[in-house]
């Protein structure tokens, strides 16, 4: 009987473990909070899913949704941002008074338009293995770091595809 029982503690107890193990990676990789950069479209201290598998410019879209890593200047350690994929390889963008134009065509993004902040940014060509990202949130007292203030973000610094 005491078999039995230690048997049944055991097996309890690799069963924690492992949930505990699964939720605990869910949380790390899987798992991103986001802040205010993406409002009004994803609101801010939401939790969302990302599809870590994804960090290759030919596996994204016009219009997705990533999260990356920047390291923060002065060696503060590093921010994860949310931001929407505007241009990528191959791509020319540019802004003229917060409209964006990719390719010489304006940009069909969904951005609210008195959030825009009416910024102009030179014609850029997004480079190979790099995406050119916007925060939606780039009006207001926001400091959106995104690729106006960090150019193009490469692809190892991506952390995942929002689901």
């Amino acid at each position: 009987m005491t078999v039995e029982l230690i048997t049944r503690f055991v097996k309890i107890l690799i069963g924690f473990v492992l949930v505990w193990g699964g939720l605990w990676i869910f949380n790390s990789v899987g798992c991103n909070r986001l802040e205010s950069e993406m409002t009004p479209t994803l609101p801010a201290q939401k939790n969302v899913m990302t599809d870590p598998r994804v960090h290759q410019a030919e596996q994204l879209n016009h219009d997705d949704f990533i999260a990356y890593d920047y390291e923060i200047p002065g060696g503060k350690g590093a921010k994860r941002v949310t931001a929407r994929v505007v241009g990528l390889p191959g791509d020319r963008v540019k802004m003229v008074k917060g409209e964006v134009f990719v390719n010489g065509e304006r940009a069909a993004t969904s951005v609210a338009t008195d959030r825009k902040a009416a910024d102009d940014y030179a014609e850029i060509f997004v480079p190979r293995n790099t995406v050119f990202v916007l925060c939606d949130n780039r009006g207001g007292n926001t400091k959106s770091v995104d690729s106006r203030s960090l150019g193009p973000i490469g692809c190892w610094a991506i952390v995942g595809k929002l689901r």
